[in-house]
């Protein structure tokens, strides 16, 4: 059996820990961290579904764990919108380019860690309608690039002030929106590979100490210290990925 390069053996782990560590403190982030910097190794089409994997093992755990907390009410609006976006991400994911993808991929996280480190206050409350656009434009953006929690953020940071609630809630959004999308990604065919699979359990013990670690550190760190560096760690992996989609090497 060939073994990987040196390169991702090395990256592969150190990005997947400090991923996950990220999402135990904030309750997501984990895919904005991983992705754009995975991407750099391996093809979207390896990367997103071996993803998915393990975030649904992180937010089934956190969602379990608090699952008291959750606002049922809210997720029910999201739910069936997501669905349908998760559908046509995954139809996008298999026929679209793969730089055209890197491209997109990286504004898009550039963009949301501009939007992160720019705000300030309270977040404005974002009516019920809103719900339908939210589920579908994340439940693309997830299945396409495993990044659709910025937009399921910043819709449910908008409604739900309590901490508490709001991480449940994510968790239980993130749990629904990456199971379903693992059983696309198995009768699309992109989770049939055995290699992906054996990749996706080796790092699952990176994934939950990472987690475990972060969630000991939630209570440690100043949030607004944590949000203003992820931000530009989210600036500068979206803006590495634009430069390498369109040649800038």
């Amino acid at each position: 059996m060939t073994l990987p390069p040196t390169d991702i053996l090395i990256a592969a782990p150190l990005i997947i820990f400090a991923a996950y560590t990220i999402f135990g403190i904030s309750g997501f982030g984990s895919a904005l961290i991983s992705i754009p910097l995975l991407a750099h190794f391996l093809p979207l089409t390896t990367v997103v579904p071996m993803m998915v994997l393990l975030d649904f093992s992180a937010a089934v755990t956190t969602g379990m764990r608090f699952r008291g907390d959750v606002e049922r009410a809210e997720v029910k609006r999201v739910v069936p919108a997501m669905f349908v976006g998760v559908i046509l991400g995954v139809l996008l994911l298999s026929r679209v380019p793969g730089e055209a993808l890197i491209t997109v991929l990286g504004f898009f996280v550039a963009g949301y860690g501009v939007h992160r480190l720019l705000a300030r206050g309270s977040p404005r409350r974002f009516p019920d309608v809103a719900a339908h656009p939210t589920g579908l434009l994340g439940g693309m953006l997830g299945a396409m690039f495993g990044v659709g929690g910025p937009v399921y953020v910043v819709y449910f940071a908008s409604r739900i002030h309590d901490t508490a609630r709001l991480r449940a809630t994510l968790s239980v959004v993130f749990s629904l929106s990456t199971g379903f999308r693992i059983a696309l990604f198995i009768v699309s065919g992109l989770l049939l590979d055995w290699r992906l699979l054996a990749a996706a359990i080796a790092l699952f013990p990176l994934m939950w100490f990472g987690t475990r670690l972060g969630q000991r550190l939630h209570l440690r760190l100043s949030q607004v210290q944590l949000a203003r560096f992820v931000a530009v760690l989210l600036i500068a992996s979206g803006g590495s990925l634009v430069a390498r989609g369109f040649g800038w090497h």
